[in-house]
């Protein structure tokens, strides 16, 4: 493939729609993980939008996004961070997620920060 690869931030982008489609009902549970996993592993833009093939489009298609220039590794980190704490809860139904993971990705960004 000679396009260029997909940056963590796009990868973060899909989760957050596909966490919206799951939402909005039109995911089940199997395929919001699906897409979700294969979305995390995703390595060129063509890859994260046949996720979204059969989806109504809330932004411009993946296909033409360009890798994002200037994200700090605690930035993609705490984001990271923070969306498994979603998904956690989202699967699972158990706050507890919520509050251990994004209370560890603010203990993060304090130390860093402080």
């Amino acid at each position: 493939m000679d396009e260029p690869r997909v940056s963590a931030a796009d990868r973060e982008r899909a989760l957050r729609e596909l966490s919206q489609h799951f939402g909005d009902g039109r995911l089940t549970l199997t395929e919001f993980e699906d897409r979700s996993a294969t979305a995390a592993a995703a390595t060129y833009p063509e890859q994260l939008a046949e996720l979204f093939v059969d989806l109504p489009a809330a932004t411009p298609p993946f296909a033409s996004i360009r890798a994002s220039v200037g994200v700090s590794p605690l930035a993609i980190l705490t984001a990271s961070i923070t969306m498994t704490a979603v998904l956690l809860f989202i699967a699972t139904g158990n706050t507890l997620w919520l509050l251990l993971l994004t209370g560890a990705a603010m203990i993060l960004v304090v130390r860093r920060v402080g």
